[in-house]
């Protein structure tokens, strides 16, 4: 393989840096370190082909990945011109297929995960800071309130539980560490209470079966200590919680509304809409499970629903159905769904296997855990958010994929040495 010295892995580590730490701290966070590596990484493989040196053999060794975020493009592509949208609508897929490129790069540069154990907890700290800034000191309606706020507090929510990970893995590697497992505990803590002060709560609902899940990855770490800082994070967390009453109100409304919608008495809320999108998404979808509808077509059928009363109007106003795997039925048909669900189960599939397989290297288990928790997690949000349709969660979701999916693949390399 090319030998390409140590200025890319000094551009890469900070790239990520860059990404973690800013990903959160203003509007649109999430482009600068992403959009840095991503040009870094195409302007490599202009050079190698300058080079004349072949990147074919790290697609080979990695095709699975590669085939299936290409088919996600192509499927997304074909049904663009398939239904005469704009051209525009490619930029999230199209730029999903150039962060395959960020693997070859990190593949060629050997660079390890290392970056990963400060920049992820300092993103996590900062999260939580200036989410406690907006909400306390500013006064705002809720952390993140001018930058998407579902889709921050989910993200947020993401650093908080990478942190985690992060701990076990640090005290996977040496059990005297605990000073530096609990300062990374606490950052983590910072990035959980930054997507709870976000109120956003479709966020929250997959965590405990991700935290069970880390848990149970990690068991041979389980003791009496362990169990005492998870009952103080617990304490922690439901102090704060209990003393802000929004937080508690946002769950009493979510059961009052789902209530009022199943009774039949009031569809017009929060998770009311949710519901009825989601029901105009099953009819579409049953209607033209092939083709798919256009935006076009669809809203049409959306008002069509509405004068009929069988949904709310407030229902029929957003440009997607909050839920990521509905709207690609209903948009890109069967083809769109096994797309979408091949973009998380195939990775997923990738990471599991590699772990059980390299189940005795810790470097490996920890960053095939983050790959797990990344992608379980981003599932998790899909269900009550079109997460990756937005450019924030298509930007988050891939290129942090991608980094895990480089790192393991890194490791790996050491490992077979």
């Amino acid at each position: 393989m090319l030998n390409i010295g140590n200025s890319p892995k000094l551009f890469i580590n900070a790239s990520i840096f860059l990404f973690f730490t800013l990903l959160l701290m203003f509007p649109k966070g999430y482009n600068y370190g992403s959009t840095a590596l991503l040009v870094l990484s195409i302007l490599f493989l202009c050079y190698l082909l300058y080079k004349r040196v072949s990147f074919l053999e790290v697609v080979k060794q990695n095709k699975a990945i590669f085939v299936v975020t290409t088919f996600y493009f192509l499927v997304s592509l074909f049904f663009i011109f398939f239904h005469g949208e704009k051209i525009k609508l490619i930029d999230n897929p199209l730029r999903a297929f150039l962060f395959l490129s960020v693997i070859v790069f990190i593949v060629y540069s050997s660079v390890k995960f290392d970056i990963l154990l400060y920049s992820i907890p300092l993103g996590s700290f900062i999260s939580g800071v200036v989410a406690l800034y907006q909400y306390y000191i500013l006064n705002l309606e809720s952390a993140f309130y001018n930058q998407m706020k579902i889709q921050s507090g989910d993200m947020s929510m993401s650093l908080g539980l990478f942190s985690f990970v992060i701990a076990f893995h640090l005290l996977d590697v040496n059990k005297h560490n605990q000073k530096r497992v609990a300062l990374v505990i606490l950052l983590g803590i910072f990035g959980v209470l930054a997507s709870l002060l976000s109120f956003a709560r479709g966020g929250w609902v997959g965590v405990p079966i991700l935290l069970l899940i880390l848990i149970f990855l990690y068991r041979h770490l389980l003791s009496k200590k362990f169990l005492l800082g998870g009952i103080t994070f617990l304490c922690i967390i439901s102090v704060v919680l209990t003393v802000n009453n929004k937080f508690v109100n946002r769950l009493s409304e979510a059961q009052y509304e789902l209530k009022l919608y199943l009774s039949g008495d009031n569809k017009v809320s929060s998770i009311g809409e949710r519901l009825d999108m989601w029901k105009i998404g099953s009819k579409a979808f049953l209607e033209h499970p092939i083709s798919g509808w256009s935006l076009k077509e669809l809203d049409y059928y959306k008002k069509d629903l509405s004068d009929k009363n069988i949904v709310t109007k407030a229902s029929i106003s957003f440009s997607h159905l909050h839920n990521q795997f509905i709207d690609e039925l209903v948009k890109k048909g069967i083809v769109g769904g096994v797309a979408i669900l091949g973009i998380f189960f195939l990775p997923l599939y990738i990471f599991y296997t590699k772990q059980k397989n390299k189940k005795n290297n810790k470097r490996i288990k920890f960053i095939t855990t983050l790959g797990i928790v990344h992608i379980l997690s981003t599932m998790s949000y899909c269900v009550t958010q079109a997460f990756i349709s937005h450019n924030s969660g298509n930007i988050f979701y891939f290129f942090v994929l991608f980094l895990f999916y480089a790192f393991m693949v890194n490791e790996s390399a050491t490992t077979s040495e």
